[in-house]
């Protein structure tokens, strides 16, 4: 049995638990009142929305259907591992829905913000060490917990505009529907000077080289790495005017050091930009940086549990912030 669907001509998603098991109708987007627009990319748009009926504030997602290149041959699997997700440092995906035109994906809200904002904050209000040692424990959980689900999840685009800030300051991995800009993507002369320099950031050398055409575990580690650095300094680490130039900075590890980065913090960066082997996730979360703050961070490493059993999240019913997906 399961709930009512939405009368969809090429239907693009899997139907979520929440509707196949009959709780809940699949939701349709005037379900909500949209509050804002919270942001664009490459892929869709996101708005701040509330829900009608509970009054619940949700993040709503919308990628155009219509545009084929908006989604890979893995997308619908894709999109049923993430909805699978409970994990405290990744943002939750609590249901999905389309109409004949888009999807739509209705995330958590994390008022805060993106890390992104540290790029547009006067110097002497930059993050404290604590502060981005914090963030980087945050995330090293979440890819711990991806990298350990069974096939698994290579997020492939770990930047500070894809990490949100709850209001307690708890950092969240979200965005795992986009991809980086292959290689062939950057002569482009849509693609500006500035958007180049971030997004070249996030490709590790031996993609860089064309030694690999996907992802892996090590690319993610690489882009924490680079993460780390852009926290603690509020720049790129890679300078350069054109794509030759970053490229060879890149595969040089020739990096923008400044003058005044805190010690542990190079340290660590230093251990994790290198060619191959990289730290592990599990030698990160334990390097001084983060257990000067942090001294049981290890503990926030949290494998999946493949026989756990959760109830599904109800739109038209539960709060989001007080809802919890254990069954006891």
């Amino acid at each position: 049995m399961s709930g009512k669907l939405n009368n969809i001509k090429n239907r693009f998603l899997p139907i979520p638990e929440n509707v196949s098991k009959g709780l809940e109708s699949e939701p349709k987007i005037t379900d909500f009142i949209i509050l804002k627009e919270l942001g664009s990319g490459s892929k869709g748009r996101t708005y701040l929305v509330q829900h009608k009926v509970t009054k619940a504030e949700y993040a709503i997602k919308a990628i155009d259907k219509r545009d084929r290149k908006n989604f890979d041959e893995n997308f619908k699997e894709k999109v049923e591992l993430i909805y699978k997700i409970h994990h405290p440092n990744i943002a939750k995906l609590f249901s999905f829905f389309e109409d004949n035109n888009y999807c739509y994906f209705i995330m958590e809200y994390l008022s805060k913000g993106d890390a992104g904002f540290v790029f547009h904050i006067d110097k002497s209000k930059r993050l404290s060490s604590k502060c981005c040692s914090s963030i980087i424990k945050d995330i090293i959980s979440a890819i711990y917990y991806l990298h350990n689900i069974n096939p698994p999840i290579i997020h492939g685009y770990i930047k500070p505009q894809n990490i949100l800030l709850s209001d307690g300051f708890v950092a969240k991995l979200t965005d795992f529907l986009n991809n980086y800009i292959p290689e062939e993507d950057y002569g482009r002369k849509a693609i500006g000077v500035n958007n180049l320099r971030m997004q070249m950031q996030y490709l590790s050398p031996e993609i860089i080289e064309g030694k690999k055409y996907y992802k892996d575990k090590g690319d993610d580690i690489w882009s924490i790495g680079v993460l780390l650095f852009m926290l603690v300094t509020s720049k790129i680490p890679f300078q350069g005017d054109d794509y030759d130039s970053i490229k060879e900075n890149i595969l040089k590890l020739k990096i923008c050091w400044p003058k005044n980065i805190n010690s542990d913090a190079k340290d660590l960066i230093v251990k994790i930009l290198k060619p191959e082997k990289r730290l592990s996730l599990e030698e990160m979360i334990k390097h001084p940086f983060i257990t000067k703050n942090f001294p049981d961070a290890h503990k926030y490493l949290i494998k999946p549990e493949q026989s756990s059993s959760y109830k599904p999240f109800i739109i038209c019913k539960d709060d989001p912030k007080t809802w919890n997906p254990e069954i006891l």
